[in-house]
């Protein structure tokens, strides 16, 4: 996740969905390959070839906690190629207890976004594609509702080598908030991303320039008081402090796909913002980075993703793909 919380509702809508975007630092859509699993983030890239195609992506999360999101294209034959999909996240059982602490059961959390996107292709170069969502959170007896829009604008060169696309997502309004008295903002964000595949290699870099409208995606504890200084307790140390470079990076996530063959990917990423936020000073760590491999086995296409969250813990996830089409029995 990109955003700082508390500010926003509905903030499972920034987790990543999908074992290949996640394998390359998060956010990754710069890719017009026809895979639907990249059609929630960038709309922009639905086209035909996603027809039939059908997806799973699940995600094992510290806490046990597990989110996911189905998939399905169908082309229809008066509106166009239309992919639903549902994203849910489920938090698992917590204890109900009263003021006093006596044991009244348990209750459970979720949150889920049920949404259909569109995409179109103006030319050769340029594709536009958006999303409508139906936004749900339960949590205990507290129930939320609200309505996100996703567009999406995307560029393919004539060599089809680079791709880049900026979309804006979440853009819309809650409903109903968890109490009469309070509605909360969507965590809206637009974000651009670019890759570019080498001609006579099998490397496909990726940059990802997320949270464009929020400048410092920084936190810094609160203190109260001024800091003294430990060492000579009549000194003042300065207020800890985030630098220009610093805030600048951590909008950016790198990603590098091997491709040996149409069938067998390698993925590595790095995003700045998740390591600054969660590794642990003086101590060695992979906090920022993540990996994952890709593979088709006959009619399926698996995915796989390993994101390093934190030193506590880390998600794993994993996608498959298929097309409907494909199993149908031929006729003799």
């Amino acid at each position: 996740m990109s955003q700082i919380g508390g500010q926003s509702a509905f903030q499972f809508l920034d987790l990543n969905f999908n074992a290949r975007s996640a394998a390359l630092g998060g956010d990754f859509g710069a890719a017009n390959d026809n895979d639907i699993n990249l059609s929630v983030l960038n709309p922009a890239s639905i086209n035909t070839q996603m027809d039939k195609n059908v997806a799973l992506n699940h995600a094992f999360y510290p806490a046990g906690i597990n989110y996911g999101q189905l998939m399905i294209g169908h082309d229809f034959e008066k509106i166009g190629m239309v992919v639903m999909h549902m994203r849910y996240v489920a938090y698992g059982k917590f204890n109900r207890t009263d003021p006093a602490g006596n044991d009244l059961g348990t209750f459970t959390a979720g949150d889920y976004a049920i949404g259909a996107g569109y995409g179109k292709k103006l030319n050769e170069r340029f594709s536009i594609g958006g999303n409508v969502n139906l936004i749900f959170s339960q949590l205990e007896s507290y129930f939320a509702f609200g309505v996100g829009i996703d567009f999406a604008v995307m560029y393919q060169s004539e060599d089809e080598n680079v791709i880049a696309h900026i979309t804006a997502r979440n853009v819309g309004v809650q409903f109903k908030g968890y109490t009469k008295s309070n509605r909360e903002p969507l965590p809206i964000e637009v974000l651009a991303g670019v890759s570019y595949k080498l001609n006579h290699a099998p490397f496909r870099f990726s940059l990802v320039a997320h949270d464009l409208t929020d400048w410092d995606l920084s936190y810094l504890a609160p203190f109260e008081g001024p800091l003294i200084d430990p060492l000579n307790p009549d000194d003042t140390l300065a207020d800890p402090s985030i630098s220009f470079l610093d805030k600048t990076f951590r909008h950016l996530n790198l990603g590098v796909e091997i491709i040996p063959t149409d069938n067998f990917s390698l993925r590595i990423g790095y995003n700045f913002n998740r390591r600054q936020t969660f590794i642990i000073p003086d101590r060695i760590s992979i906090t920022g980075f993540s990996a994952g491999v890709g593979f088709r086995v006959k009619k399926l296409d698996f995915n796989y993703s390993i994101v390093f969250d934190s030193p506590a813990g880390s998600t794993n996830m994993l996608s498959i793909t298929s097309n409907f089409s494909e199993w149908k029995k031929t006729k003799s």
